[in-house]
């Protein structure tokens, strides 16, 4: 199995940690550790990947990872991604490589599957759909709009924090705590959602900026990520792909990092002046083929 796959997962689960105490402070009309049992079990799903690693294909592992959050995942949130793992393997069915342009078909089956998931709450509802769905539906659009995955992930990300924050506007409560009044709270599998998502773009930046400036990739896992093993495509001119300078991915470590306090820890961040990633360089330039 691809250790590309184990690597992702592995740097979201480090991010998602940053993460844990904002989502720990959502969770106040429940127990209070929805950032725990998120990062829990995305340790889980990393743990499970990596012991599949060089034996089997992409979705045999997906579907050992799913098994094993059914079994020992924690939180109402579980057996929404357990799904989300078994639809992704569906969609992945054969792979024994994952690269970037696999990133799609993740996001794709990880939705389809928390939709399927009995007695989840419908996007609008207050619930974790109200994060996912136009997080991985912007995203999509983005993408075959032909846009470069950093860049559709980017919209991604925004589209499912405006979807989070939406949350508040819904009075009922969630999981165990259907009865309680939410009016003005944040619901905290929907902010999860969003923080995956962003998780999974802050990965890709930090690792793609290594990659396009050709420096050494972190492990042979991201290798593996941003060559896939596939055909490399030109972006379209004024994509914001490798081809151009930077590929925009100044202006993303902009808006990504520049408000502080984490995802969802401080105020709506605001988009910053673009950082330099060659010191006094006037003209960083990065690779002609776009990889994300």
């Amino acid at each position: 199995m691809s250790k590309a796959l184990t690597d992702l997962f592995a740097e979201i689960t480090n991010n998602l940690a940053d993460e844990r105490d904002s989502l720990n402070a959502l969770d106040g009309v429940g127990d209070g550790d929805a950032g725990d049992n998120m990062v829990s079990n995305f340790e889980t799903i990393t743990n499970t990947l990596r012991q599949n690693e060089g034996q089997g294909s992409v979705d045999q592992a997906l579907r050992a990872a799913s098994h094993a959050l059914r079994t020992s995942g924690k939180g109402p949130t579980a057996p929404m991604y357990a799904n989300g793992l078994d639809q992704a393997a569906n969609d992945l069915a054969g792979k024994t490589s994952f690269g970037v342009n696999d990133i799609m078909k993740l996001l794709g089956g990880l939705l389809g599957g928390v939709q399927n998931t009995p007695g989840v709450k419908q996007q609008g509802e207050g619930g974790i759909l109200d994060g996912l769905v136009p997080g991985v539906t912007t995203f999509m659009q983005s993408r075959n709009n032909g846009k470069s995955t950093l860049e559709a992930l980017m919209d991604g990300y925004k589209a499912s924090q405006r979807g989070a924050y939406g949350t508040s506007q819904q009075g009922s409560g969630f999981g165990l705590f259907g009865n309680n009044d939410t009016s003005g709270k944040i619901d905290p599998g929907a902010a999860g959602a969003s923080s995956l998502l962003g998780s999974l773009l802050q990965t890709l930046l930090a690792n793609g900026l290594s990659a396009g400036r050709g420096e050494p990739s972190k492990t042979s896992g991201f290798e593996e990520l941003f060559g896939g093993g596939q055909q490399q495509q030109q972006p379209p001119q004024g994509s914001g792909g490798y081809g151009d300078p930077l590929g925009g991915l100044g202006d993303l470590f902009g808006q990504l990092f520049g408000g502080g306090g984490g995802i969802f820890g401080g105020q709506p961040q605001q988009q910053q002046q673009r950082p330099s990633s060659r010191g006094d360089d006037p003209k960083p330039r990065l690779r002609d083929q776009e990889v994300i």
